[in-house]
């Protein structure tokens, strides 16, 4: 696909220092306008903390270098707190607990974007949460936003969290390890909702932050691969599968080939998109 004039997010010469410890160096890659783009690296490569610094949200400790721009304004080290309305990046994290509150209702938590951002009335905030937990294939969606946090199983509160995501209506979606938590069929049932609401006209773009060369492989057009902090390599997926030129690529196409990911599988992943959707708002 051809790069956009104007990527929804370009990183130059990113570093992050904790403490004097330096955690990631000299990175350098962008996101397109309505593109998945996957972060890709094993624990402690600084993917994570990459996520952070884009996001506004890493700790006290960091320090951030470099350029990280989001569409025309600059943004690094500028904590999300202090970033313009505007700027505003949707979040799904691994730890679904902790990025719900568990002392308040799932409705009144997806609600109040609408009404904060869209300047909806609470009646129709509350009638958009219901209507965007179905575009989650969560059933009973209007029951489901009485619930707390608590009482839905892991894989409802990530779709949830999913739909948080959304609710503001970003040009860019950070995703940081959202199924590594989850079985593999509610793996395999996230990463559909996520290719189905993000990518192409009209949807948010994707930055997927991810160690499983697999899973990047069934929603993202491009991968930046991270080892000690540093970039090693990056291109289309396709490409970097089919000719890993890196010895942890090489390792990671290895793995996702032991693990069977064939494209009959991506098949069938893709086939859940129009098929045995019901059975999903029961988990």
């Amino acid at each position: 696909m051809p790069e956009p004039s104007e990527p929804v997010l370009r990183v130059d010469n990113l570093s992050v220092h904790i403490g004097t410890q330096r955690v990631v160096a000299g990175l350098d890659f962008t996101v397109g306008a309505g593109e998945r783009v996957c972060l890709i690296g094993p624990s402690g490569s600084g993917k994570s903390l990459t996520a952070a610094a884009i996001l506004g949200i890493t700790p006290s400790t960091a320090s951030v270098g470099g350029s990280i721009r989001l569409g025309a304004h600059e943004v690094a080290g500028v904590a999300a707190t202090q970033r313009p309305r505007a700027l505003r990046i949707g979040m799904v994290f691994q730890n679904t607990q902790a990025a719900l509150n568990p002392l308040v209702s799932v409705g009144a938590q997806l609600s109040e974007p609408f009404v904060r951002f869209h300047g909806l009335s609470r009646r129709a905030a509350r009638a958009a949460a219901a209507e965007l937990l179905t575009r989650m294939r969560l059933t009973a969606a209007t029951e489901l936003l009485t619930r707390s946090p608590a009482e839905l199983s892991g894989g409802q509160r990530q779709r949830v969290c999913v739909a948080l995501a959304l609710a503001c209506k970003p040009s860019l979606i950070v995703a940081d390890e959202p199924t590594t938590a989850l079985d593999a069929l509610t793996q395999a049932e996230v990463l559909t909702l996520l290719h189905e609401t993000t990518g192409g006209a009209g949807k948010p773009a994707l930055l997927f932050i991810s160690h499983d060369m697999g899973a990047a492989s069934r929603l993202c057009q491009r991968a930046v691969i991270l080892e000690q902090g540093r970039m090693i390599e990056s291109g289309p997926l396709a490409d970097l599968v089919a000719s890993p030129r890196q010895r942890f690529t090489r390792e990671l196409v290895a793995a996702m080939r032991s693990a069977e990911i064939t494209p009959e599988m991506l098949a069938a992943t893709d086939a859940y998109s129009t098929s045995g959707a019901a059975a999903v708002g029961a988990r």
